[in-house]
């Protein structure tokens, strides 16, 4: 029934996970092949995993910790490719779509335990997607005819990729006392009320085995070194700042005086930010530095972009009937490449070789001198000319099926302007409005988008903090509390230019197939019309007690 021609190399290799997943391939294949309703297509994917995890805090060693877990994941598809046991069922909730049944291999047992676990993964996994199928057959009965009527699954060509197993090695001890240090210069302002320094460091080896043939290991190593500060305004407003670095080479990672540095800019900063004026309502010009503009087009149109979404019906569709539209000017172009490695001196965190179906990683251009050109695609096409096929980008974590996903989402501009010519423009457009000032955002926490039809198709970007930039010349005044809010189509539309000084912003992304790591990459864009509203607030005062001091230092 399946092509297992390569499972017999995969049985003799000296990795007893590989050999697992060949060995459960040919026994599911055996056992399934005369059953009805057997699966057309079995894929075992499975993670390797070394963690290290240091922290301190308040200037002493909070969690120190180097762990091993083995995931398994088990997906089966029930039909036939022009429609399986995936479809989606109308009426189903947001998050049954994407999640399954994961499991946790024992990779430090015998063989047998392993093939044991694949095996009760398997089993459970047909059989939902066996019960899916019957529920989908109905489904399709009483149901109106679905507008996009793509198949559920694009053909591939299988790969065998066996790639050198991820290692890290870490000095432990001299990291916990550097993060101590790091934790008591944080710790030092009275005014810091909470404040931590961690490292996140893992190895992770990614396997793939299909039932198509296509057997994979690649390496993927990640390392973060974080501080973070905290503190409550007068006025009730929690205040957090967070610093980070992600690197794929513990070489790469700051040395202590970096950290020290760090630690000290980011009291100055956090005790300054506390005592700065609250954001109020706002709708004009604004100009993002590069990593907070990177955000903003993540936010805008990254997840809109996303192949799955557009033979979604409850899904707003966006840019669904945009292919050949101009969105952005000339000169700015916008594309998802998760094969770049590094990019502007950093380390891209949306980095790999192949995605979760097997798919190597490729560029897809999404807007090229300003007209939008397509989608990011897994292996689940769409009624769309030229998308019927996967560009690599079905992703997923633990316990989700894989979707099409952002990974290394780039902005280019092939007529970049000066900092400093970006800001005057910005006064320029304050100027043509009638305003007395704009608004400068230098750094931005995060954010999150909504897609579908039933809640407005809108975007919240959550800033840290911006600048008010005056016309007549007064010094920029630091404001906290707000948030950039507005709909896709109208915030493309007012991107003015873009700079020549590109900034990496590294983090993961959340969706219906989980937290994956990404990178939003870009130079500082100046937009004409952007809304501000302001963040939540608190109502809890600051510590009424002062912070215990440490010995030594003064009563």
């Amino acid at each position: 029934m399946w092509i297992l021609a390569l499972t017999a190399g995969l049985a003799a290799s000296p990795d007893p996970l590989l050999s697992a997943l060949a060995d459960e391939l040919e026994a599911a294949d055996e056992a399934w092949s005369e059953q009805d309703d057997a699966p057309y297509y079995l894929a075992y994917r499975a993670v390797e995993m070394h963690r290290f995890n240091i922290g301190a805090r308040f200037g002493a060693l909070a969690r120190s910790t180097d762990r091993r877990n083995i995931t398994l994941d088990v997906t089966a598809r029930v039909g036939s490719p022009e429609l399986d046991s995936t479809h989606p069922m109308r009426d189903e909730s947001f998050f049954d779509r994407n999640w399954h049944r994961g499991f946790a291999i024992a990779g430090s047992g015998p063989p047998e335990a392993i093939r044991a676990t694949i095996w009760e993964a398997s089993n459970i996994e047909i059989r939902d997607a066996q019960e899916a199928w019957h529920k989908l057959q109905t489904d399709q009965r009483v149901k109106v005819d679905e507008a996009d009527d793509a198949d559920d699954f694009s053909a591939a060509d299988p790969v065998v990729d066996l790639r050198d197993r991820a290692a890290i090695e870490l000095d432990r001890g001299a990291w916990e006392e550097v993060l101590v240090e790091v934790s008591a210069a944080l710790d030092s302002h009275p005014d810091i009320h909470q404040s931590q320094a961690d490292l996140h460091a893992v190895a992770e080896n990614h396997y793939l085995a299909t039932s198509e043939g296509t057997q994979i290991r690649h390496p993927r190593s990640w390392l973060r070194v974080s501080i973070q500060t905290r503190t409550r305004a007068e006025d009730g407003m929690d205040i957090r700042i967070y610093r980070w670095k992600d690197v794929h080479d513990p070489a790469a990672l700051p040395n202590k005086e970096d950290l020290l540095s760090w630690a000290d800019s980011l009291v100055e900063h956090t005790i300054a930010l506390r005592e700065a004026p609250l954001g109020e309502p706002y709708d004009g010009p604004i100009l993002f530095r590069g990593p907070a503009a990177g955000v903003f087009i993540h936010e805008v149109i990254g997840h809109r972009v996303e192949g799955h979404r557009q033979k979604d019906e409850d899904e707003g569709q966006t840019f669904k009937d945009k292919v050949g539209t101009k969105l952005l000017p000339d000169s700015i172009s916008i594309y998802d490449d998760p094969s770049i490695e590094f990019y502007a001196g950093e380390a891209l965190n949306g980095y790999y070789a192949y995605d979760q179906e097997g798919q190597p990683a490729q560029r897809a251009w999404i807007v090229r001198d300003g007209v939008f050109e397509g989608f990011l695609m897994s292996r689940s096409p769409i009624d769309i000319d030229g998308f019927e096929h996967s560009n690599g980008h079905g992703r997923a974590a633990t316990l989700r099926q894989p979707t099409s996903r952002m990974a290394n989402t780039i902005v280019a501009s092939n007529n970049p302007v000066p900092f400093a010519e970006l800001r005057k423009r910005l006064l320029d457009e304050v100027r043509e409005q009638g305003r007395d000032h704009g608004l400068i955002i230098d750094e931005l926490a995060g954010g999150f988008t909504l897609t579908g039809r039933v809640f407005p198709n809108t975007f919240n970007i959550r800033a840290t903090y911006g600048w008010k930039v005056y016309t007549d010349g007064r010094p920029d005044e630091l404001i906290r509390g707000i948030d950039l809010v507005g709909t896709p189509l109208v915030a493309l539309s007012s991107v003015v230019a873009a700079g020549d000084d590109p900034g990496v912003f590294n983090g993961f992304c959340g969706a219906e197939s989980g937290s994956v790591p990404n990178a939003a990459v870009s130079p500082s864009l100046l937009i004409r019309q952007l809304e501000i509203q302001k963040k939540e607030t608190g109502s809890d005062r600051p510590p009424l007690l002062p912070k215990p001091k440490a010995p030594g230092s003064g009563t």
